[in-house]
């Protein structure tokens, strides 16, 4: 969604002619607007640490943390998050089947994974789950929050640490 000085950008299909009208409520600067982010870790600690990342960054916003397979469906409902950054090892339910209801809740976001685990059967199931993207957690903050940038954008994300194909 782009803004123009607080307001809403509308766009309209001009279908008589197939030509594309955007109009603007306000004439000014256009900027996009942040990336909304869920944190979703089973251990508050580091569900607060990328958190606190998250919420230091100008294009970012955290708009929740979820440490339970119920507080992730309370935020997904309530939120719709651009990007979900979600922790490999969650104690109530396999990671698949959580990206999966994630993904059954709030359909456009972009689901980010942090994995510690060498597997790659989970690389192609987490994908096929509809996961845009796996970061070892030997990563840096950095490239956590530039690999959440990348999903917001839609790009398939794989760092260095994560299993590989």
């Amino acid at each position: 969604m782009l803004r123009c000085n607080g307001h809403k950008i509308r766009s309209t299909l001009d279908v008589a002619n197939g030509t594309l009208t955007s109009l603007l409520d306000v004439m000014g600067n256009v900027s996009v607007l942040p990336t909304r982010v869920v944190v979703v870790d089973d251990h508050i600690m580091v569900s607060e640490i990328m958190a606190l990342s998250v919420s230091k960054e100008r294009d970012l916003n955290l708009v929740g943390i979820a440490n339970t397979d119920r507080d992730v469906a309370e935020v997904l409902q309530r939120e719709h998050p651009d990007v979900i950054l979600l922790n490999y090892r969650k104690p109530d339910r396999g990671c698949v089947n959580i990206i999966r209801t994630m993904l059954e809740e709030s359909p456009t976001s972009r689901v980010v994974m942090l994995s510690g685990n060498g597997d790659d059967d989970l690389l192609r199931e987490a994908t096929d789950a509809g996961c845009t993207g796996i970061i070892g957690k030997d990563c840096s903050i950095a490239e956590i929050l530039a690999a959440i940038r990348r999903a917001a954008r839609g790009e398939l994300v794989v760092s260095s640490g994560a299993p590989h194909s």
